[in-house]
């Protein structure tokens, strides 16, 4: 009997894996769609800056120049961010509202109508994806790192700061750490609730802690 319900809970946790796999994909080729909407819209403008020849003055050249300059960088730097374009996601809580989710990626990139779909991880709204911590969770409800191999999300990894803070559909398709914590905790109540709630904050501090010598975990 145990092992058929094993069974049927790594099945569910596969199902749950595959089905987040697939959201994240239609959004990195959301992501990747309008990547290359820049790029041709980058290099059609420097086509035509350059085809249009010496003519117009000193000053019609220079600035033709500087144009084609900067429009030459930006697609550089475009074309430099194909590989691993976007590489987290950070779901933020706010006192009980639906959590606010932000993708984070080498650039930030903006839809058509200039609302921002992907985080430069240098902005200060990235910096909950590497400052959080289990003790000081910066807002976080979850983060979750996606793996890519060219444009496609080959794996995922969840880290839950609050699991009541995600939907039924959020917590059936948690991945990796988060996914056994979820498990730990459904059901669980009084002493075995607290050595559960402690687990990502021990290892947190070990992970952290200053190395004096061999350390085995």
């Amino acid at each position: 009997m145990d092992d058929v319900q094993h069974s049927g809970q790594d099945g569910d946790q596969e199902n749950g894996r595959a089905a987040a796999i697939r959201a994240e994909q239609g959004y990195v080729d959301r992501l990747y769609a309008r990547l290359d909407v820049l790029r041709a819209r980058i290099s059609q403008t420097l086509s035509e800056a350059l085809g249009r020849g010496g003519g117009g003055g000193y000053a019609a050249r220079t600035e033709r120049e500087a144009q084609a300059e900067e429009n030459a960088k930006r697609l550089a730097r475009l074309n430099a961010v194909e590989n691993g374009l976007c590489f987290g996601r950070i779901d933020v809580g706010d006192g009980g509202a639906a959590a606010e989710t932000r993708y984070i990626g080498r650039i930030g990139l903006r839809d058509e109508e200039h609302e921002p779909i992907l985080i430069d991880w240098r902005a200060p709204a990235a910096r909950p994806f590497y400052a959080a911590a289990p003790s000081v969770p910066c807002g976080l409800v979850r983060r979750r790192h996606l793996h890519l191999r060219d444009r496609a999300v080959v794996d995922i990894d969840d880290e839950v700061f609050d699991l009541d803070g995600l939907t039924d559909d959020d917590r059936r398709c948690l991945v990796g750490e988060a996914a056994l914590l979820a498990a730990l905790n459904q059901g669980r109540t009084g002493r075995m609730g607290d050595i559960v709630a402690t687990i990502q904050s021990e290892q947190d501090r070990v992970i952290r802690a200053a190395l004096q010598g061999a350390l085995v975990v």
